[in-house]
């Protein structure tokens, strides 16, 4: 399921460079090209033209999460939540949610909100809160690509 999920998201991720072919990927994200470096990393997580390496992986989503990418931001921060590549980190992990969130990333919203509506990652129960961010993780569902 994972590596079929991973295959949506490279498969919806921005048109930031010119193939998918992981030299040209990994020569992007080299150059410091963020989108390349969300590509790089879902490549790696999944295997797609190359072998898993969940380490390699953290590295390139953490370097695209810190370049502005929601996506990548939400996929790290599950990844840190599980320990995935990196050591788990759940206070880290919320961070990049909710800065994804606030980016109005759909799935970091609902994550968040669901956070909110149980206690779950040092989140403090807030249910108001956490139904106003479902509306409008819902909303910006509706204004997706």
């Amino acid at each position: 399921m994972k590596l079929l999920a991973g295959a949506l998201l490279l498969a919806l991720a921005l048109p930031a460079v010119a193939s998918d072919d992981l030299a040209s990927v990994t020569q992007a994200a080299h150059a410091g090209n963020a989108d390349a470096a969300w590509r790089l990393g879902l490549m790696l997580r999944n295997g797609i033209g190359t072998q898993r390496d969940s380490a390699a992986a953290a590295r390139w989503l953490n370097t695209a999460a810190q370049g502005g990418v929601p996506a990548a931001m939400f996929v790290y921060a599950n990844m840190l939540l599980d320990g995935e590549g990196a050591p788990a980190d759940p206070a880290a992990a919320r961070r990049w949610l909710e800065r994804a969130a606030e980016l109005d990333y759909p799935a970091a919203m609902q994550q968040v909100a669901m956070g909110l509506r149980d206690g779950s990652m040092g989140f403090t129960p807030d249910p108001e809160r956490a139904d106003v961010l479902m509306k409008e993780s819902a909303h910006a569902l509706r204004h997706t690509r």
